[in-house]
């Protein structure tokens, strides 16, 4: 559902839903409904570094996947090029799984 508003209105209404602690559909939510908003736990907090990296292999498993896909459907995927990309992605994994070590927080005993 959507509705016009001014600027000022939404401003106005962004506000009064920050004030309270809750995104401008939660606190519209709430005031149609009467329903008490559910209140989220916040996002963790991530190393910016740590998203960085594993958006970049993120990226290289996507081009992965895009090359299968076509060389799969196009009948040209080889054994050999099956085996490359096999060990293609278990480097990847395995520089995922280094960088998330490097990133994980030491839990407290």
């Amino acid at each position: 559902m959507f509705f016009y508003c001014s600027s000022k209105e939404k401003a106005l209404i962004r506000q009064a839903a920050a004030d309270r602690g809750l995104s401008m559909s939660a606190m519209l939510r709430q005031l149609a409904t009467g329903a008490a908003p559910k209140r989220r736990k916040p996002a963790p907090r991530v190393d910016p570094a740590l998203v960085l990296a594993v958006s970049r292999y993120g990226g290289n498993l996507n081009q992965i996947a895009r090359w299968l896909n076509t060389a799969t459907r196009t009948g040209r995927a080889s054994e050999v090029e099956a085996l490359r990309v096999a060990a293609a992605l278990v480097g990847i994994e395995r520089r995922l799984a280094e960088i998330v070590a490097q990133h994980r927080r030491p839990t407290g005993c």
